[in-house]
């Protein structure tokens, strides 16, 4: 979830901010660029190795509140300066790309965090601290140039400020060797990392530097958001150092602040947890004087120690019900969230004298290592953690001596199959893992929407009674909702923002389903005249804040946004919510359109709809489906025929198993993650690493250094040599001397610190063990091949209704109890709570069943691409335009067959591909 820029490091630091200091600025130099400059003496510093996702000193830090007065312990290294303070002038190498306009669902954006900012950053802090002496000075030189700033006279020289410093005396960040392809040799610097020499253009010119150093920027930007964390870590960033300046402010607060009348409401409500003590507490604490509907009950059953469910509409304060307990409650209180950036919402928006923590994958070791400490000091009562974290055994073992008194399962639909957001690793939050584990006997689960086999499912996972379920209206009253089929959705939507109604609506959010459509209806409107920026996960993440700010601020009137801008958002008086893509299904409709009307005003929610655009995200339905004999291949693979399987760590590398079996890495951490939880535990699921090293040596040989060390000895033995590099398979090597992944990684960072070795990693995969070989691969892939069926089945019915409640609005409403052309509130309102009262029952749906041309189609196919192995579904996706990563749409959609069949029933499309294929092999045996 998280202005101007996400790696600035002033924003980010332990102390206040010092004052910067006074600088002398130099004449500027009136010769050429073009003259001909000294050499140095010192050789260019070596380029940095690409940063590796499993390196401590390449994530970003932790995130700590703390109650007023009391100073939070930051761990330090000395051999490096603390990571989290990054240098703005990181290089990048990668290319910007347009906006492809695709209807791949890659395209599609995972739901984020809104970060209301609070304030401008605050300027950089100055350097303090300083040991420089008159003896250090240096006279400047013509080129390159630099800056003299005076410290109580004292003159010092200084290049460039590097703004990851927090003190004088800090040490500079180590150079460190260029690890890939070029063997021990040091590369000489060409790429121009910290190169000296640069073209001076004026500040604010056209001149090529000025727009090099945009482009540069631009590029870095672009390339984290390639990867799911890189994103994340911007907004990571971004939101400590909103979070520095709102823990200012909160420190003012806290001096006006009756810490004795708190703690004695606290106190009071401990020992009896009555209505009148309660709501003491929460004006203490909120500054409100009564609770919302669901809120106190919640807080009364979980104080009470019961287990509970809680099903209120967005918007509607769920995070209340936790955060007061925890206040009260002994122990610490466990938030498991599913995004890294709502984790940082929830944190930013916990009361001042609650203190927080945050664990999450992009954290360096000694940062994880500070915020444990601090949970089992007592120094953290609230600490957010991701369901992957329950992968680590240390993480579980941490809380063997702190108390656990509530464990919160925020987005508890996630943990169901049958939910609208369906998350794996949600699923090994099982009440007897948590009780086991965790020594914890209160679970809270909270969601905005669920329908009730996603609330049987999950309250059966999470042994949650049924007296124990707390459910509200899902939709408030003051919603106005309509819906249209429109033929020109862009002229529509036009009109509609320029319609009575809607006219003196301040706050707008368009909702859409692929990126590139933000993009034109955002120029479209700018067009004409209306202020429209577009949001989605594509856009680097500072723009992205800088949208959020001039939105939250009421300095553009209308956000085109995916659903990136999503869970979180808490800007009250957005007075409309329009659907120009139709939603996945009922759930994400009632979760978006709850973000309008915050305030209890009358606000208006369209929605669009269109055959076509339904065709193509039903095809988009069937991109996750896998057939058996694909599940039986993947079972193969995963339980090997070696001996002696228990025991050992075994790998599946995500890309290349991906592109091997035609599956999506989500279905193959699905099926994994079932084979852990499912009635027999065949495999136990390890933390992700990457598996394949790159190891340099630099100090001692390698013949003698292994002498001495184990597992050098053992990755000499076992790795191949590639320009001059030694290549391994981290669970081969951890397998051979028998230790586990963690220990031999740790141990190379030792020899990386000492200076004996660099080291790149690479190859994401998932590792596990094995607990129990199946004795029939064929049973279980028959069993896994129709639960997943099940699952896609379930996903196609929820688009169905939902198409079929639009159109139902639309066509079949008989302009009863207020309904109208223009508006059909209530007939939505009782679509809605059918559905979600009751969702298994088959809706009808508008695909087609035959066509005249589909059989010779795919036969012309079939001879035209007789070089390619096909399966029934490749064809059938290729026929409805659907992506796999072994049939990229980069090359397929360039035959004029693809997307064609959107419009007839996958699976008659499919079977029809079946039949050609088994006449195509025939006739080839022939």
């Amino acid at each position: 979830m998280e202005s101007d820029s996400d790696s600035d490091g002033s924003h980010i630091s332990a102390t206040p901010p010092r004052p910067k200091p006074t600088l002398i600025s130099r004449p500027r130099s009136s010769q050429s660029n073009s003259k001909a400059k000294k050499l140095f003496s010192e050789p260019p510093a070596p380029a940095r190795p690409d940063p590796s996702p499993l390196l401590s000193s390449d994530l970003p830090f932790q995130i700590l509140r703390r109650s007023p007065g009391q100073t939070l312990a930051i761990p330090t290294v000395d051999s490096f300066v603390t990571p989290g303070y990054f240098s703005k002038s990181a290089p990048s190498f990668s290319k910007n790309r347009r906006v492809s306009i695709d209807f791949d669902p890659d395209t599609y954006d995972p739901p984020s965090t809104f970060s209301p900012p609070n304030s401008k950053p605050q300027p950089e802090a100055g350097i303090s601290g300083s040991n420089y002496s008159a003896a250090d000075w240096v006279p400047p030189q013509p080129e390159p140039k630099v800056e003299v700033a005076n410290r109580s006279g004292v003159s010092s020289k200084i290049v460039k400020k590097n703004v990851n410093l927090i003190r004088g005396n800090a040490p500079l960040p180590p150079v460190k060797l260029k690890g890939g392809a070029e063997g021990n040799f040091v590369k000489l610097n060409l790429n121009g990392r910290k190169r000296k020499f640069l073209n001076k253009g004026r500040r604010g010119s056209f001149s090529s530097s000025s727009r090099r150093k945009f482009y540069r920027k631009g590029k870095r930007k672009l390339t984290a958001q390639d990867g799911n964390e890189g994103d994340e870590d911007g907004l990571v960033t971004e939101a400590i150092a909103e979070q520095q300046i709102r823990s200012q402010e909160d420190s003012k607060r806290a001096k006006k602040f009756d810490l004795e009348a708190f703690e004695e409401a606290v106190a009071a409500a401990r020992s009896e947890p009555s209505d009148e003590n309660l709501v003491k507490l929460l004006r203490l604490t909120y500054g409100y004087d009564s609770f919302r509907d669901g809120q106190l009950e919640a807080i009364k059953m979980v104080l009470a120690g019961d287990s509970t469910m809680v099903v209120l509409p967005t918007g509607a304060g769920k995070s209340l019900c936790y955060q007061l307990s925890a206040v009260i409650l002994p122990g610490v209180t466990l938030v498991v969230s599913p995004l890294i950036a709502l984790m940082i919402d929830q944190l930013k928006q916990l009361p001042h004298m609650i203190r927080g923590g945050l664990l999450c994958s992009s954290q360096t070791l000694e940062e994880v290592s500070g915020t444990i400490r601090l949970v089992q000091e007592g120094g953290i009562k609230v600490l957010f953690v991701s369901p992957e974290r329950f992968l680590n055994g240390e993480f579980l073992s941490i809380f063997s001596a702190t108390p656990i008194s509530l464990v919160v399962v925020d987005e508890a639909h996630c943990v169901s199959e049958w939910s609208h957001n369906f998350r794996p690793s949600y699923m090994r939050l099982r009440a007897s893992m948590l009780r086991a584990k965790l020594n914890v006997n209160c679970i809270l689960a909270m969601t905005a929407t669920a329908t009730a086999t996603t609330l049987s499912s999950v309250m059966s996972a999470l042994e949650i009674p049924p007296n124990n379920l707390i459910q509200k209206a899902n939709l408030r009253d003051n919603l106005k909702l309509s819906v249209s089929s429109s033929g020109n959705r862009m002229k529509d939507l036009l009109k509609l923002i320029k319609s009575t109604s809607f006219k003196d609506v301040q706050s707008i959010i368009i909702y859409c389903k692929f990126q590139f459509e933000t993009e034109m209806i955002s120029r479209y409107l700018c067009d004409n005249n209306i202020n429209a920026k577009s949001y989605h996960s594509g856009i680097p993440s500072k723009d992205r804040t800088h949208v959020q700010e001039l939105f939250f601020t009421n300095k553009i009137r209308v956000v085109v946004a995916t659903v990136a801008f999503g869970m979180g958002l808490d800007k009250r008086d957005i007075g409309s919510v329009i659907h120009y893509t139709l939603p996945e299904s009922l759930e994400e409709y009632v979760q978006e359109i709850g973000r309008a009307g915050r305030d209890g005003r009358l606000s208006y929610c369209h929605l669009y709809f269109d055959d076509n655009t339904y065709y193509k995200l039903r095809s988009l339905m069937y991109s996750d489906g896998v057939d058996e004999y694909v599940v039986n291949k993947f079972l193969c693979q995963v339980f090997t025929s070696d001996e002696n399987l228990k025991g050992k760590i075994y790998s599946l590398v995500k890309e290349t198993a991906s592109r091997k079996f035609d599956m999506k890495e989500e279905v193959m951490l699905t099926i994994l993650t079932q084979l852990e939880l499912g009635e027999v535990q065949y495999l136990h699921l390890l933390p992700e690493i990457n598996v394949t090293c790159i190891l340099n040596f630099h100090k001692t040989s390698p013949v003698l250094l292994a002498e001495k060390d184990v597992l050098i000895a053992a990755i000499l033995k076992k790795s191949e040599t590639k320009h001059g590099q030694c290549v391994f398979d981290i669970p081969t090597i951890a397998n051979s001397i028998g230790v586990t992944t963690t220990i031999l990684t740790n141990h190379l960072q030792n020899l990386k610190l000492k200076g004996e070795v660099t080291y790149e990693v690479k190859d994401q995969a998932y590792c596990y063990t094995i607990v129990e070989v199946p004795a029939d691969l064929c049973s279980l892939s028959a069993q896994l091949t129709k639960w997943l069926s099940e699952v896609e089945s379930c996903k196609v019915r929820k688009l169905d209704a939902m198409f079929n409640a639009a159109v139902s609005a639309v066509n079949n409403c008989e302009k009863m109890e207020g309904c109208s052309d223009a508006q059909q509130t209530l007939c939505l309102q009782r679509k809605i709570l059918e559905y979600f009262s009751e969702d298994n029952v088959d809706v009808p749906n508008k695909m087609g069943k035959s066509s005249p041309f589909l059989q010779a189609d795919i036969k012309v196919f079939l001879r035209s691409n007789s070089q390619a192995k096909f399966t029934p579904r490749a064809v059938a996706r290729i026929m409805h335009g659907i992506p796999s990563p072994a049939y990229a749409s980069a090359f397929w959609s360039k035959t004029h067959f693809w997307g064609r069949y959107t419009h007839i029933d996958f699976q008659v499309v499919m079977e029809a591909a079946k039949a050609e294929l088994i006449n195509f092999v025939r006739k080839d045996a022939v």
